[in-house]
């Protein structure tokens, strides 16, 4: 057995392969011998995912990472979970844990999901679309402000906003965020079934279907933020915005459903700020999204401020 495994959400060591290994054979009542090919899936910042065999077929295994435990609700995940699965927007579960936080689900043969390419744009908006149409049996509010204050409070000083020297603008982006956070409030969005975590490598796709998978962080919430993900996640300009609110609404977007939109996408590069602190205090490299979440929570924030009324910066 190897000593240890490279992940993108970390370093696996034995006692963590052991334990991977075991909750397998749990669930297909199966020997360690009968799973191989034991390999990390490079894609995931917050766990870290391994690709198995066993018994002729391909699956995925998600170990949890740090930090996970504050941000998720593994007994709301795991209903959710059911709830897309009647829907249709994915049904690759096989089994998971709420105590521990794993998961294995069948591999789905995919490709990159490109975020210029415009029938894939087109079907993941449009499959954001479908889910925001999911009529939630529970309603466990996803409220992202309170998620990136948790994260705040996690975070080492040091390493928090001003003292970040990769976000040297952090005070005025943060002051225009939370005046965005409380103005969107009275634009009459409803709140959905989200996803909250709408970023390519979360949609798998083929020629013939399209998945969302990962479901940590989906709650009852704005469904601004899954757009705001969505484009925070691909370096998009106006126009792309445009064409993937277009695409979402199935029109023109109301002045009102404008300014939202482009306000979560503000709010959603900030979340992700915090995201980014967080890890890097703890080790972990986030590469080329950090500086593409700091560029839409700076200058999404100065887009979206003005369209509100009486609002200058």
């Amino acid at each position: 057995m190897s000593e240890s495994i490279q992940t993108t959400g970390g370093i696996l060591h034995s006692k963590d392969i052991e334990f991977i290994t075991k909750c397998i054979c749990d669930v297909f009542n199966c020997t360690p011998l009968q799973v191989t090919d034991l390999k990390p899936l490079q894609k995931g910042l917050s766990n870290s995912v391994l690709t198995f065999r066993y018994n002729g077929g391909k699956f995925v295994f998600r170990y949890p990472g740090l930090g996970s435990e504050v941000l998720i609700d593994r007994g709301r995940e795991s209903i959710i979970q059911k709830q897309i699965e009647d829907a249709g927007v994915d049904k690759s579960l096989v089994a998971m844990s709420v105590r521990y936080g794993w998961r294995i689900s069948k591999f789905i043969e995919n490709r990159p999901f490109n975020y210029h390419d415009v029938n894939d744009m087109v079907r993941g908006i449009i499959l954001l679309r479908k889910l925001h149409k999911v009529r939630p049996k529970v309603r466990w509010e996803f409220d992202i402000k309170d998620k990136w204050e948790s994260i705040r409070d996690m975070t080492p000083d040091e390493k928090y906003g001003d003292n970040f020297s990769q976000f040297p603008e952090f005070a005025k982006i943060k002051e225009r965020i939370y005046q965005l956070y409380e103005l969107t409030k009275a634009d009459g969005i409803k709140k959905c079934l989200t996803h909250g975590d709408c970023r390519d490598e979360n949609f798998l796709i083929n020629e013939r279907e399209i998945h969302l998978i990962d479901w940590e962080y989906a709650g009852f919430g704005d469904p601004g933020f899954d757009i705001g993900t969505y484009v925070c996640g691909g370096e998009h300009n106006n126009e792309d915005v445009d064409r993937i609110l277009f695409t979402y609404f199935g029109r023109k977007p109301s002045s009102i459903e404008y300014r939202h939109f482009y306000a979560y996408i503000a709010i959603s590069g900030f979340f992700y700020m915090h995201w980014t602190m967080y890890k890097e205090s703890q080790g972990q490299e986030i590469g080329y999204l950090k500086p593409l979440w700091y560029h839409y929570a700076k200058e999404y924030s100065k887009k979206a401020l003005p369209l509100y009324p009486k609002i200058r910066i």
